[in-house]
């Protein structure tokens, strides 16, 4: 047996009342249009390049992942520090170009 689902009309005026950034929509939709247009091209140009970009940053951070043992313990060398930034940014990039959809596109 499936539920019975009644929407409620909606009364006019009710947004401006609730929230009042929702009163200039235009000012909004420029912000974000000029933020997520530059998403989109960012995601785009890094989904065209990203097969050799991919391969690239892995040979880099396995590079960084052993010159990292290699100064293990020698001071003054900041080499753990380094291969995590390559990782993360490994990371990031990964999860940006497959899991992550911009609006609109």
């Amino acid at each position: 047996m499936m539920a019975k689902i009644i929407k409620f009309p909606k009364q006019p005026g009710t947004t401006e009342k609730l929230d009042p950034v929702l009163k200039s929509p235009q000012l909004n939709k420029v912000k974000s249009s000029f933020g997520s247009g530059i998403i989109k091209i960012i995601w785009a140009f890094s989904v065209l390049v990203w097969p050799i970009l991919k391969w690239v940053i892995s040979i880099d951070c396995a590079f960084q992942f052993i010159r990292m043992l290699y100064f293990w313990n020698t001071a003054g060398h900041y080499a753990g520090a380094i291969f995590l930034l390559h990782f993360f940014v490994l990371t990031f990039l990964t999860y940006f170009v497959t899991i992550y959809k911009p609006k609109g596109i």
